[in-house]
């Protein structure tokens, strides 16, 4: 008799158990854009409304960016990076 009592608390607990578990989720992305957003993003993506011309940079602007590209060599790469400022430490 005691083993009735115990065979109808595991069952109990076993039911319980698989009463409270997370349906499966299955995920399937959507595969037409429903924003502006992802429409623009899209335009973009395809180079639809890409220029034709080629776009140059005036000689001093040029310049300018390649001696910022060489003088961010003069520093050591730190080893972490701090979001918290952005100043000199």
């Amino acid at each position: 008799m005691k083993i009735l009592p115990a065979m109808l608390l595991l069952s109990a607990s076993v039911l319980s158990a698989t009463a409270f578990a997370e349906p499966e989720v299955i995920y399937t992305p959507n595969t037409t854009p429903q924003t502006a957003t992802h429409r623009l993003l899209d335009v973009q993506r395809s180079g639809q409304n890409a220029s034709t011309e080629e776009q140059y940079l005036s000689g001093k602007v040029n310049t300018q960016i390649y001696e910022r590209y060489v003088k961010s060599f003069s520093r050591p790469i730190p080893e972490r990076f701090s979001s918290d400022t952005f100043t000199e430490e």
